[in-house]
């Protein structure tokens, strides 16, 4: 069912992980322009690479984490990267580190919904403008193609994306910002959550590609930035009418429609 409260937060959670990022990535470029230091890009073949062996750790993790949940800690270096990544934009180092260990502390003894997705909004915006400045354009939208196409299969064909999600939410780790239907849930805690119990989700994956393709845009214009990134708030706009419309309960691909609506801004904004 439909409801304006939850679409209201769905839409301000994914736009503050858009503007969080467009905004660090700005300063982030002007600081490293001050020094004279330019953003180096990966290579295709390092960028296949790279995913390679994310894809492998993860799977590794994944099949033989049953003793020691190592989610959880690869979860909490991720927060510790990314939100290294947007504190040091903006504060000196000593600050960066003390924010950066208040916002662990925070994720880890508060498991608020608030909390997790402010730690989320953080860590992947940090992530985002770290890998945005490293790829090249060409290589954000043949990446945004092909995982479009993966979370379609991933989800409709062999399920794979909704189990290794229930299997994470069974190790307490949740990959992804939770939004809350309605107001009582708000202040409900991370570890509560049940898919279709007042609570929806939206993976990182889905906040974080369409900001490569902002970060990687905004070497070259920030015009075109600012409209991905609001092509992208339109397309999760879709994805919450239709998740909460459809007459059945089942999962669907977020990215598609996401990736969609940010590659139509870029392209309009090459209009003006």
């Amino acid at each position: 069912m439909f409801s304006l409260f939850g679409f209201i937060i769905h839409i301000f959670t994914f736009a503050s992980v858009q503007i969080l990022g467009i905004l660090t990535g700005i300063a982030a470029i002007s600081k490293l322009e001050a020094i004279d230091v330019v953003a180096t890009e990966t290579s295709l073949i390092g960028v296949f690479f790279s995913f390679a062996i994310a894809f492998t750790l993860l799977f590794f993790i994944f099949r033989y984490s049953r003793k020691v949940n190592l989610f959880k800690y690869f979860f909490y270096l991720l927060i510790i990267i990314g939100s290294k990544v947007v504190f040091e934009t903006y504060f000196t180092n000593i600050l960066a580190n003390i924010f950066t260990i208040s916002l662990l502390a925070l994720f880890i003894f508060s498991r608020s919904i608030i909390t997790h997705n402010l730690a989320l909004i953080i860590t992947i915006a940090g992530v985002g403008v770290t890998l945005g400045l490293s790829f090249s354009l060409s290589t954000v939208f043949l990446l945004l193609g092909l995982f479009s196409i993966y979370d379609i299969l991933a989800v409709y064909r062999s399920s794979h994306m909704v189990n290794m999600f229930k299997g994470m939410v069974n190790k307490g780790v949740i990959l992804a910002v939770i939004i809350p239907n309605t107001f009582k849930k708000i202040t409900a805690k991370s570890t509560e959550f049940e898919p279709g119990k007042g609570l929806l989700i939206l993976g990182t994956g889905d906040l974080a590609f369409p900001l490569l393709l902002a970060i990687s845009a905004l070497k070259f214009s920030i015009i075109s930035s600012w409209f991905i990134a609001g092509g992208a708030v339109i397309g999760a706009a879709v994805v919450y009418y239709l998740l909460n419309t459809q007459k059945s309960t089942r999962a669907m691909p977020a990215l598609p429609p996401i990736a969609l609506f940010s590659v139509l801004g870029f392209f309009v904004s090459l209009m003006i």
